[in-house]
């Protein structure tokens, strides 16, 4: 076992794993064209010696980690995703098949700045939530403001509350906002009002704000994991100078055993 943890922790082994995950993910993007039957029967071939692979890292993570294996999500993730790969070719399940393709995202579990980015977009979630319903509001008064004031006159950009939310999304991502703009204006010379009100709140404030909140969460990731490393290091570093102390201790009594020994062998006249 401590063999096969050896191997699991090494570098040179994670490495591997991760440029079979991007091996594997060529294969895919080649499966999506069209081959002779013979090139086609090598990448399957090839495809199926990725997952044996992968089969073969995650049990010998389950033997090294035992029941602490399923508390690290992302192994359980691993685990859902290779198993998707194992769903037969035909019958109901095929479909499953198309879902292979999320092998590639083993790479975020394989990559520890892949894994902050992610979790720290999850932990995320809480604090986002907040200003995503701010944002919702915003969105909901000026889609009813912006269907009742120019509803009738530009139908095209407000004629019903569903498109007027499809059209306040393009402005916010400021995509094409000046045309909306200028056939509003053609109607409404003071809509303009509306526009800068709604494209400051909402691209220049609320968005800032949760793209914040993203990153703070991201850095909260990589403190976390630092702390974890130190403190794994820290475990190393005092049992390395626990070692260390001992042999100074041996040496010492070493030395004092032979001090000794020399005065017990001089003549008691001297």
């Amino acid at each position: 076992m401590n063999f096969i943890k050896s191997i699991v922790e090494n570098k040179i082994f994670q490495w591997f794993i991760i440029g079979v995950i991007l091996v594997n993910a060529g294969i895919l993007g080649l499966l999506t064209m069209e081959h002779t039957p013979e090139t086609l029967h090598v990448l399957e071939v090839l495809d199926q010696i990725c997952l044996v692979i992968f089969c073969i890292e995650i049990a010998m993570k389950l033997i090294v980690m035992r029941g602490a294996f399923f508390k690290d999500g992302w192994n359980v993730f691993d685990v859902i995703v290779v198993g998707i790969a194992l769903a037969p070719a035909t019958g109901e399940l095929s479909v499953l098949r198309a879902l292979r393709v999320l092998r590639l995202m083993r790479l975020a579990s394989a990559i520890p700045s892949m894994r902050r980015v992610i979790n720290g977009m999850f932990a995320a979630i809480p604090g986002g939530g907040s200003v995503a319903a701010v944002l919702f509001v915003m969105y909901y008064v000026a889609a009813i403001m912006g269907t009742n004031f120019f509803g009738k006159t530009v139908p095209a950009h407000f004629g019903d509350l569903g498109t007027t939310f499809f059209t306040l999304f393009k402005m916010m991502t400021l995509e094409g906002w000046p045309d909306i703009a200028s056939d509003v204006l053609e109607h409404h010379p003071r809509a303009w009002i509306f526009f800068v009100i709604f494209i400051v709140f909402t691209t220049f404030t609320t968005l800032n704000l949760l793209f914040g909140i993203i990153v703070d969460a991201m850095e909260q990731a990589k403190e976390a994991d630092a702390r974890q490393q130190m403190a794994e290091q820290g475990v190393e570093v005092t049992e390395q100078s626990n070692e260390m102390r001992l042999a100074i201790i041996e040496d010492d009594v070493k030395h004092i055993r032979a001090l000794l020994t020399n005065m017990s062998a001089k003549p008691a006249g001297e």
